[in-house]
């Protein structure tokens, strides 16, 4: 993860848990620092603006959800022991079961931002639909060159319908916590639909 620490992480958590409510273009520097404790002008020793900070925000949130996955090893040893199914289950669980509250506060920052900013719409484009998607083809092409898996499915739709549906699930996991309700009807959808797309790829198997 990036190096945050003393007045640097204080500011980025505040604004974190400012942006997620206020949203981006609703909190100035001024509201930030002093949510800090801090002079206005002392935001300036650690970011070179408002625009930097939310920069900082996107690519803490993209390093928080690589570091959920299991490493390239352990994915192998999953890949050969575990059904196919589990081992999704298992990546997507992880995120649910690790859970970062800031990583969450990210999310609802980024599903709200990216109608109004364009690095928030390249953000979702290219590390929330395109990146994991292909993660996730990679993985389900090494299920299917060990015979886990049918050799004849479109994996790259498959992939991008794991990944979609994730994504909606991160979403609803962001509400549900806002709401402070209980997180586990959001994980047994987590679930749910890796049985509906794994029924398709497992079949004749």
């Amino acid at each position: 993860m990036q190096d945050l620490s003393g007045t640097k992480e204080k500011i980025f958590d505040v604004s974190v848990d400012l942006f997620s409510r206020y949203g981006y273009n609703g909190v100035s520097i001024r509201k930030i620092a002093d949510g800090v404790g801090i002079k206005e002008s002392s935001i300036y020793n650690h970011f070179k603006n408002k625009e930097e900070i939310l920069h900082c925000i996107f690519d803490y949130f993209q390093e928080g959800m690589r570091e959920q996955r299991p490493d390239a090893s352990e994915l192998e040893y999953e890949i050969e022991y575990m059904a196919p199914r589990e081992v999704f289950r298992l990546i997507f669980i992880n995120y649910g079961k690790n859970r970062n509250p800031g990583i969450d506060k990210i999310a609802s920052i980024i599903f709200m931002e990216q109608f109004i900013d364009q690095r928030a719409r390249s953000f979702v484009k290219e590390f929330m639909l395109k990146e994991p998607a292909e993660y996730y083809e990679e993985i389900l092409r090494a299920m299917a060159a060990k015979g886990k898996i049918r050799t004849d499915a479109d994996l790259k739709i498959a992939a991008e319908e794991l990944n979609y549906g994730f994504l909606g699930i991160i979403f609803d996991m962001s509400v549900v916590i806002r709401e402070d309700r209980d997180i586990s009807s959001v994980i047994r959808k987590l679930s749910d639909h890796v049985d509906f797309v794994f029924e398709r790829l497992e079949d004749q198997v």
